[in-house]
């Protein structure tokens, strides 16, 4: 088998239900999950609960925002894009629902995203359009979230290198980072841009729905790509842990 990760169809017909249906999935998890916040009180306990409800839901008004946008606008980032953003979509629902079968299906999809991702004109037409997407730094408390994106997308090019051009094989190991990082841009981008477009009524709910999911998935250092190096010694970990009395 070539170390092209991709060898058959299967990943295509995994990514094209997430695709088509992803954002339904991800609504129906985060009804779910959300569908007892009307039930909590004032306790400690019930606000931590609902803060984390509130994130779920901002994820989903984040897929929303990407969702509003025409296809074609995408250019040469469409293909791409679709790919990174399936996968979030089956991460987030298994924060949501726990659900095994998307589990399982982030492994799929991130391998499917990141076969393009270590094509140069792939990774930076993905950029490119969260550059694009996020247009001028706005006013107000939007600000932020803008600032949120901007500093991200400047951190993804500091270890671009890394990937462009990788063996997908090798740099899978930690390729859930950068397609996570991808989708994150995109989106968040989009929602920064609808934010700024929204009208009085709507804007106040859309910038915080920016600030926080900018925070949640943004703040992280610079998805940096695995080496060979790393590799073995996550197989050497597995194999002690494994094989009884290697680890003391």
């Amino acid at each position: 088998m070539s170390t092209r990760l991709l060898s058959s169809a299967a990943p295509d017909r995994v990514a094209a239900v997430w695709d088509a249906e992803g954002l339904g999935i991800l609504e129906g998890a985060v009804t779910g999950f959300a569908s007892a916040a009307d039930l909590l009180d004032g306790s400690a306990w019930a606000n931590a609960r609902r803060e984390e409800i509130a994130d779920r839901v901002v994820d989903v008004i984040a897929v929303r925002a990407w969702h509003v946008l025409p296809q074609l606008s995408h250019g040469r980032a469409r293909r791409v894009a679709r790919r990174c953003i399936a996968y979030s979509l089956a991460a987030d629902t298994v924060r949501a629902d726990g659900s095994g079968t998307a589990r399982a299906d982030c492994w799929t999809l991130t391998t499917h995203a990141l076969e393009l991702l270590t094509i140069r004109e792939h990774f930076d037409a993905a950029a490119h359009r969260s550059r694009e997407l996020l247009g001028v730094a706005p006013r107000g408390r939007l600000l932020a979230a803008w600032q949120m994106v901007d500093d991200a997308l400047g951190a993804l090019g500091t270890t671009r290198h890394e990937w462009v051009g990788a063996d997908p094989a090798t740099v899978a190991a930690a390729g859930w980072v950068l397609v996570d990082r991808m989708s994150r841009l995109l989106m968040a981008a989009a929602l920064v841009a609808q934010s700024a477009a929204a009208s009085a009524g709507d804007a106040e709910l859309l910038v915080n729905a920016a600030r926080r999911y900018a925070w949640n998935h943004l703040r992280r250092p610079a998805p940096e790509a695995a080496t060979p190096t790393h590799v073995q010694r996550s197989a050497d970990l597995v194999h002690a842990f494994l094989t009884p009395g290697s680890i003391p």
